[in-house]
């Protein structure tokens, strides 16, 4: 009997693992996330760039998202958020380009992604007062590195692009279901964005290839 029991453990625990691997990593410059949020410059104890995903591979975009009676498409709901600790490097006015109004340097950063089932739980009032512990689990986090943030003329809209290396994740149930970052994208992905104000979207592709 106890020899059963170990041996249906083991078929379970294998399935888990397997519906985790299966999907499988996505192709080089595939993309794999789109997204949408905000930059927190005034934020302490330092400026953080937030976003929250709206598609993530092929999952259903709506198991991105809780609520009553049908998901809410916004950060209020989204059960996933990306936070970066994010500053810039004014550069000199460029001659050469005078349709661009603001150039600045990104330089390499941190960022984490943060999942929680019960996402009316985080606290987005003190958001840029670091109130981590609202965020929710970091399930993967990633070396942000360098870019060029460029505002074409009159500073109402900018655009920025980065490659994010992805340096740990882990597993956690999504929806019902297990997922993993590394399995989607072992090698990170790359970013670009538009921004406008504090507002901004984009999507990134993955990095590499699918070994």
């Amino acid at each position: 009997m106890k020899l059963a029991t170990i041996a249906l453990l083991g078929i379970l625990l294998l399935g888990s693992f397997a519906s985790i691997k299966a999907a499988g990593p996505a192709g080089a410059s595939q993309v794999v996330i789109a997204y949408s949020g905000g930059s927190f410059l005034a934020s302490d104890p330092s400026p953080i760039c937030m976003f929250y995903p709206v598609l993530v591979g092929d999952l259903d975009p709506k198991s991105l998202f809780a609520g009553l009676g049908g998901p809410a498409i916004d950060k209020e709901h989204a059960y996933l958020i990306w936070v970066s600790d994010y500053s810039m490097q004014v550069l000199p006015p460029n001659n050469d380009f005078p349709d661009i109004d603001f150039l600045a340097l990104v330089p390499t950063g941190t960022a984490t992604i943060y999942y929680t089932n019960q996402p009316h739980l985080r606290d987005w009032r003190n958001l840029r007062f670091n109130t981590r512990s609202t965020w929710g689990e970091p399930v993967a986090k990633f070396v942000r590195r360098a870019g060029l943030f460029t505002s074409a003329k009159g500073g109402v809209s900018g655009t920025f692009t980065f490659t994010a290396d992805l340096v740990s994740s882990s597993n956690f149930v999504l929806n019902g279901k297990p997922f993993n970052f590394r399995n989607l994208i072992p090698h990170g992905m790359t970013c670009s964005e538009t921004g406008a104000g504090a507002s901004e979207a984009g999507t990134c592709v993955a990095v590499g290839g699918g070994q």
